[in-house]
């Protein structure tokens, strides 16, 4: 697992990536708007052009155009006329898991329109109907990442996906071997954890023997952001071969400001300009795959004090 640098410790040199050049596809995740996505892009466009990278950043509205909706939600809500207010307990033996609980459900009991605004019922809309409405998300993927191979000259198209779009992005790709890409990146997404589940239609869950993608994929996850998992403990193979290496990097930010963080990160970019690089292999060890340029950024090395 790639350890990022200390702030302030100096890092051992290693060969820089060569300087980008292609499109960066980006899929947005779950509970994006119109005006979420233009964000989203303006922030990575300006990470690339400060960079001075020379890749075009597109990014389709893949959820508007699916067939994924968000029902009249509010109908389903109790609701008891005005919440009263709720004394907060002193927690003298400690902050204990029934305690906390406790003060949740209390406060929660009359507030849960409330809940629901904070977790997004839009999110939860997304990720639970994304397995029926999977179709319909394939087919927009494909046909705009059909595109933008087609628009990019030869030069390689590396599809970077957020959250949802991960889950989204990994089951296509498992789905469409011969997709016009050589490697993807995740970004704080939930695909491992709905591959335990055997949630993913086109990656059946099997812990001896997992499968693993087409092309290279690079994983990104924060421990801060809850809703990102690892990967490459999942799909290590009982032969020693994987497709997936992790990536860890530190925000510093807390939940859920760490969830939507990912692209003002140094070691972030430093991955995306590796992942760049990569090209459509036999399955490799994870050493192997460490040493074509999976870690992006690697530890400084010990001082002779030490």
């Amino acid at each position: 697992m790639a350890r990022p640098t200390p702030t302030g410790s100096p890092a051992r040199s290693t060969p820089p990536a060569p300087r980008p050049s292609g499109v960066l596809f980006f899929v947005h995740g779950a509970n994006t708007t119109s005006e979420g996505l233009v964000e989203n892009l303006a922030r990575i466009e300006d990470q690339v052009r400060d960079r001075g990278w020379d890749v075009t950043v597109v990014g389709p509205e893949w959820r508007r155009h699916s067939d994924l909706r968000l029902g009249a939600w509010q109908k389903s809500i109790h609701r008891r006329g005005r919440p009263s207010p709720m004394p907060v307990p002193v927690l003298k033996a400690g902050i204990r898991k029934d305690a906390v609980m406790k003060l949740v459900t209390n406060y929660f009991e009359d507030r849960r329109e409330a809940l629901f605004d904070a977790l997004g019922a839009q999110m939860m809309a997304d990720v639970i109907g994304y397995q029926s409405h999977r179709e319909s998300v394939h087919r927009i993927l494909r046909s705009e990442l059909t595109r933008a191979a087609k628009s990019a000259g030869g030069r390689p198209v590396l599809p970077v996906a957020l959250s949802l779009g991960g889950i989204a992005l990994v089951d296509l790709l498992a789905s469409w071997p011969e997709a016009p890409v050589e490697a993807c990146v995740t970004v704080g997404s939930q695909a491992p954890l709905l591959y335990t589940f055997d949630a993913i239609s086109s990656m059946p869950y099997d812990e001896a023997n997992p499968p693993y993608l087409p092309v290279p994929w690079l994983n990104i996850y924060d421990s801060r952001d809850f809703l990102s998992f690892l990967a490459e403990p999942l799909f290590r193979r009982s032969d020693g071969l994987a497709s997936v290496v992790d990536l860890r990097v530190h925000s510093g930010k807390d939940f859920p400001k760490s969830h939507g963080a990912y692209w003002e990160l140094a070691p972030v970019w430093d991955a995306i300009a590796t992942a760049f690089t990569w090209r459509r292999t036999t399955p490799l060890t994870v050493r192997e795959a460490r040493r074509l340029g999976f870690e992006a950024r690697t530890a400084p090395a010990p001082s002779r004090s030490e």
